[in-house]
């Protein structure tokens, strides 16, 4: 099914007359004239807050970063996920987890398992990656579950592989609910492991409609 719905729109396009085509690149050719100084000015005054001496200034900027469609202003958020003000710290973490920035995991990870990283800080990083959803995530996350941690971190690692929903994550998970004695825990390992069932698999299109799809795209002239 999915299939049929990525190929409906190029379908669609590919059927559009001469004239609308051309009306449409028109159309995006000045929009995106217009976009580019505009997203740049965006960016610097954001850089500009974040560097301010105030910090409800500096949450703006982190709020403002993170609705940026910018490679540029992750990367300023992936730097404050590091930033020695607790408030700015977390507020960067939690924006990383909700644009699902993939390019954070492996920092993210790594400030998991640093020895100075505060347990608060470890909870956000886990509900983050959680969020990201992205599975290189998972064989660390996985690790730091099976160490000696508090219990509520160790959920939240838990949460987090259910909300991955990698399948690598089932037998460590499996037998977590099996072996601990503590109940919430086994109640949340649970829960992950349904959560994991519960997602879709991968869809496949077949080599044949994805050769139609790209065919179907319409030619640049």
């Amino acid at each position: 099914m999915l299939a049929w719905t990525l190929l409906l729109p190029a379908i669609g396009m590919a059927q559009a007359p001469f004239g609308d085509q051309e009306q449409q690149r028109s159309g995006r050719s000045l929009r995106d004239r217009y976009k580019g100084p505009q997203s740049g000015q965006k960016l610097s005054d954001n850089i500009r807050k974040l560097q301010s001496e105030d910090t409800d200034e500096r949450l703006e900027a982190i709020s403002g970063l993170g609705e940026m469609n910018d490679p540029k202003a992750t990367e300023y958020l992936v730097a404050s996920a590091n930033d020695p003000d607790a408030r700015i710290r977390i507020k960067a973490i939690d924006t990383l987890g909700r644009i699902q920035a993939k390019e954070a995991t492996p920092f993210l990870i790594q400030q998991l398992f640093m020895r100075d990283t505060d347990l608060g800080t470890k909870q956000r990083i886990l509900v983050s990656l959680g969020k990201i959803g992205d599975e290189r995530a998972t064989s660390a996350i996985v690790d730091f579950m099976s160490r000696d941690v508090d219990p509520a971190v160790r959920g939240n690692a838990i949460f987090a592989l259910g909300d991955i929903g990698d399948r690598a994550a089932l037998p460590p998970l499996e037998a977590l609910s099996k072996d601990t004695q503590d109940p919430v825990l086994r109640g949340l390992a649970v829960e992950a492991i349904r959560k994991i069932h519960a997602k879709p698999a991968p869809s496949i299109v077949i080599p044949a409609l994805a050769n139609d799809q790209r065919n179907a795209q319409p030619r640049r002239q």
